[in-house]
């Protein structure tokens, strides 16, 4: 499956066509038919962390944010910070915090497989775009990739479950929740 559209061709999770469509993280990897750049990995690495990043906001503000005012949740993406997201997903893991108390066991693996993925995922991003020793094949890349497209297609399955609301919800709260 290729990262694109969330999984839906172009659409976004409501059916509607994507403002801007999420590029598929795959090309960059294969642009070059022998050995790739480095360049080219980087991006495919960076990319796959950033489609997660971004199919994960956009479901978390279809379902917590009000539709109108229409530039509501344009602007309330922008709420949503990496680290914050990190934080929540580690936490999610570890079943610690208030997520015990919100989350009704048992914690579906499809959702323990994106909270995962995202942060290692973050870390790979990082690690491609700020570490320059770091050197990448393409099989590397493709590795990473594989990791992203599981879990878009492991949020396809759980996306609808309470606990993906509550998952949703700490993406943006979870910070303020742990006061």
């Amino acid at each position: 499956m290729a990262l694109c559209g969330l999984s839906h061709g172009n659409l976004n999770c409501e059916g509607e066509p994507l403002s801007r469509p999420y590029r598929t993280s795959r090309a960059p990897c294969q642009r070059e038919l022998k050995k790739p750049r480095q360049a080219s990995l980087r991006l495919a690495v960076s990319t796959a962390y950033y489609t997660i990043f971004h199919m994960l906001i956009d479901d978390a503000v279809r379902k917590l944010i009000p539709s109108t005012p229409s530039l509501l949740r344009i602007h309330a993406k922008r709420a949503f910070t990496h680290s914050d997201m990190r934080n929540a997903c580690e936490q999610f893991v570890k079943s610690s915090g208030t997520f015990a108390q919100l989350v009704a066991p048992p914690v579906e693996s499809d959702l323990l497989t994106v909270a995962t993925a995202f942060v290692e995922l973050q870390y790979h991003r990082h690690t491609a775009d700020y570490d320059l020793t770091q050197t990448y094949d393409r099989v590397d890349a493709l590795e990473i990739i594989e990791q992203a497209e599981a879990a878009v297609a492991a949020w396809s399955r759980v996306r609808d479950r309470p606990n993906a609301n509550v998952f949703l919800a700490a993406l943006l709260l979870n910070r303020r929740w742990n006061k």
